[in-house]
């Protein structure tokens, strides 16, 4: 399976100039069709908090961009996006779309970051979600909830294999970024890929360090501080091996 992870800067609550950026980076690199895009937490308006400004409006203006660029790429896209909720109020939300147009999964941030307020304005999820892709079992989640292990656990023993972690991860704490992604591949005896943004906001800044982890903990590749699209593969049968070998995962009590 074939991962394309999107290390961009992000402009601040404009999601033309985002849509834009998106599509000028693919075309700087060599996707293959049949890939999974990864884009990071928020790709189309940064971490902001404004939901007036981040109301994604309906039907979703960067989910219909997302849409037609899976059509475009012949890939998979799998983006962190501003959603509406069924009752008016807004989430920080995963959302995965074939080349087809078939929404795969939606997941929403099961821990808003709560120090800069990110509960006041986006509602929390209650439960992991996962979708297969090419016949890899595969898990999103969402920056802060990188920090709680409860979180991943189920569903690494529902057979996740792959766990993709989007973020906007400040610079301030890349290290704490770095470690706790392997530690999830150890862990839960799966890939980990985490993709970061790069660039400034308001008062934030992020150093990408984009990295995936193989289910034993080793680096398979980390990006510096710069705009990248990163092509990578993974064999899942490298997690099934280990996880046989190794039953780590199935002795686990939760």
């Amino acid at each position: 399976m074939k991962l394309v992870a999107m290390q961009m800067n992000i402009d601040w609550e404009d999601r033309r100039a985002n849509h834009a950026r998106v599509r000028r980076l693919l075309d700087g690199a060599n996707v293959p069709a049949g890939a999974m895009i990864v884009l990071p937490e928020l790709f189309d308006v940064g971490f902001s908090l404004n939901t007036a400004k981040t109301d994604p409006g309906e039907p979703s203006e960067s989910e219909v961009f997302c849409r037609a660029l899976a059509a475009e790429r012949n890939c998979t896209v799998l983006a962190g996006v501003v959603a509406r909720t069924k009752d008016g109020k807004f989430a920080n939300e995963a959302v995965a779309i074939s080349a087809d147009g078939t929404e795969r999964v939606r997941y929403r941030k099961m821990r808003p970051f709560t120090l800069p307020g990110e509960h006041l304005h986006y509602v929390a999820g209650e439960n992991w979600a996962g979708f297969v892709e090419q016949g890899v079992h595969v898990a999103p989640f969402i920056c802060y909830d990188l920090r709680f292990p409860e979180l991943f656990r189920p569903a690494a023993k529902a057979g996740a294999e792959l766990i993709v972690v989007i973020a906007n991860w400040n610079a301030k704490r890349s290290e704490h970024w770095i470690r706790l992604l392997q530690a999830r591949a150890i862990e839960n005896q799966a890939f980990v890929l985490g993709v970061n943004r790069v660039g400034q906001d308001q008062t934030v800044t992020y150093n990408g360090g984009s990295a995936l982890f193989d289910p034993l903990g080793v680096e398979l590749f980390r990006a510096d501080d710069q705009e990248r699209v990163i092509v990578a593969e993974i064999d899942p049968h490298v997690a099934r091996e280990w996880r046989s070998k190794f039953p780590a995962l199935r002795d686990a009590q939760i």
